[in-house]
């Protein structure tokens, strides 16, 4: 499957579109030097050097590291965490509303910037609340060559994000889960 075929298919139109609005906003509108500003925001698992990729952005469909969270109809039991009110699961000869779930894995490796505990934490969670906005910002309004379609904002369902790392090595590590509503005829 080519990139091309992938874009027509409504979960990689959804992990395309907000990591462009990522790129967008954490990249793109920071100037260079910048502490805070990653160094890669892509698709798929961070299988990279994180050394060189100080902080860094993956997004997948669903969790590689939990099997169970996965996409469903709005009515399945794993769903209702999310109500939204007079929403109907389908229509009699229509279509039915589905949640795609989606997880960001992102980090900051301060391991060669010689800063202190204090500064790293600081540039730490400049990052991490960037991107929690940024993800506030995401508008999506499209559909797929299948007639699923995506309209509105991410619900973003839950975030965490912990120090890790060793003497005078600050790592933060965190992990965003996400949902979108789509309608799929």
């Amino acid at each position: 499957m080519t990139t091309r075929d992938a874009d027509r298919v409504i979960v990689p139109m959804i992990l395309n579109a907000v990591k462009t609005h990522l790129e967008s906003e954490l990249q793109i509108e920071l100037p260079d030097g910048d502490p805070t500003k990653p160094a890669l925001i892509k698709i798929g698992r961070f299988q990279d050097n994180p050394i060189k990729n100080n902080l860094y952005v993956a997004i997948s469909g669903g969790d590689y590291e939990d099997p169970t969270y996965q996409d469903g109809r709005i009515d399945h039991t794993d769903m209702d965490q999310f109500q939204i009110r007079n929403l109907p699961v389908g229509e009699i000869g229509g279509g039915i509303f589905w949640w795609r779930r989606c997880t960001i894995n992102f980090a900051t490796f301060f391991v060669r910037d010689r800063y202190t505990e204090e500064v790293a934490m600081a540039y730490a969670y400049e990052y991490y609340g960037r991107l929690q906005r940024a993800m506030d910002t995401v508008r999506l309004n499209f559909a797929d060559d299948y007639e699923e379609q995506a309209t509105g904002t991410p619900f973003v369902e839950s975030a965490s994000f912990f120090e890790s790392g060793g003497k005078n090595q600050f790592i933060w590590r965190g992990k965003m889960r996400f949902r979108v509503l789509t309608w799929r005829p």
